[in-house]
């Protein structure tokens, strides 16, 4: 633990890295998968995580040439202040943007499986308020919190889904590798924007105690989650097969609802999952709000950036109400994460990397 510096150790950014991956897609993932792919789906998410690994490699290399700095200060340093303020706005909205809407998601998915005669606006407001509360603590309140939560969250999920496994029947999954190349290439390409945890290194690195390990951490990282997502996909497919999947809006919600434990151990599995999912999508809002706090911090110049986290509250409050529903939501973040997240996982990262290297700039690599 590092609570005096607010410094955080490599095993906590792992951690944190899984967790926020993992929350942005795990509950719809085997859908998109199987519309795109039908019975290869676990085929593209394994090819998404291959082609993420070229982001982690732009993203880690930049971040390692400023350690210390976030990317507005190193944008800053290597064009100039007008373009580090435009770059600094556009990831600060899309930031509050997405914690609007993965909050109506967690609200909606909630009052389906917990809270049915809870109005949706009461859940959001719950647990806005919550996710406040950590956020004004810092960054390394967040990264014991993960410590804690990620045992609670993996390790009973994967027991959990071990009892799935007889249910997997094999003509749902094969022939195998039945897709195009083009469509493979392609689907590869979106199950690669799941992976858009990744761009949160351009705020964090500064917290990170040891940032030259970041890329062995940080593909470690994304090599378990392809795997998980990638095991998910053969469950949830093999069980329901294609064309079920895809026609669900949360298919490991429904398969989590088929598993019967021994002994009835637990009678609603699903609801455990919607507790997992709580979790990490806890800590994903959390990193939102305490990221969009430090971007208008750098932007408007100020020294302090916690009395910035209650006036973002109600913003993020009426954006997670625009959509009419779940399935507009998901659009949202669709568009959202094809169109402005590619921006900070690809070219904006490595436009600053190859400048800054041409004109010699930041730490060089030993």
């Amino acid at each position: 633990m590092f609570s005096q510096n607010n410094k955080i150790s490599m095993r906590q950014v792992e951690i944190l890295i899984i967790l926020n991956m993992f929350s942005n897609t795990s509950l719809i993932l085997p859908r998109i998968a199987s519309e795109i792919a039908d019975g290869d789906g676990h085929f593209i998410v394994l090819g998404g995580a291959i082609i993420s690994l070229v982001y982690v490699f732009i993203i880690t290399s930049l971040v390692k040439m400023f350690p210390d700095k976030n990317i507005v200060e190193y944008t800053e340093l290597i064009f100039n202040k007008p373009i580090a303020i435009i770059i600094g706005v556009v990831f600060c909205l899309k930031l509050i943007i997405l914690a609007g809407l993965e909050i109506r998601v967690f609200g909606e998915l909630v009052k389906q499986a917990l809270l049915r005669n809870t109005p949706i606006e009461i859940i959001v407001i719950a647990m806005l308020l919550v996710v406040v509360y950590l956020t004004r603590k810092g960054y390394e309140a967040r990264a014991r919190m993960a410590e804690l939560l990620i045992f609670i969250i993996l390790i009973p999920l994967v027991v959990i889904f071990f009892f799935a496994v007889p249910d997997i029947k094999l003509y749902n999954i094969s022939p195998i590798f039945s897709i195009s190349g083009e469509k493979f290439i392609y689907g590869s390409l979106i199950m690669s924007f799941a992976y858009s945890g990744i761009e949160l290194l351009l705020l964090s690195s500064p917290y990170v105690i040891n940032p030259d390990k970041l890329p062995k951490v940080t593909l470690r990282s994304v090599a378990f989650v392809g795997v998980l997502n990638a095991l998910i996909c053969i469950l949830t497919i093999g069980s329901f097969g294609p064309i079920e999947t895809s026609r669900q809006i949360w298919p490991v919600m429904t398969i989590m609802q088929t598993i019967h434990l021994p002994g009835a151990l637990i009678q609603r599995q699903d609801a455990l999952m919607v507790s997992f999912w709580i979790m990490t999508v806890f800590l994903l809002i959390n990193a939102y709000l305490f990221f969009s706090g430090l971007l208008i911090k750098k932007i408007a110049n100020l020294k302090e950036q916690n009395f910035l986290i209650l006036p973002l509250i109600p913003i993020i409050y009426l954006i997670s109400l625009i959509p009419d529903n779940i399935v507009e939501t998901y659009k949202w973040i669709e568009i959202m994460t094809r169109y402005v997240s590619l921006l900070f996982l690809l070219p904006i990262p490595l436009i600053l990397l190859v400048v800054a290297k041409m004109r010699g700039l930041g730490k060089t690599s030993k």
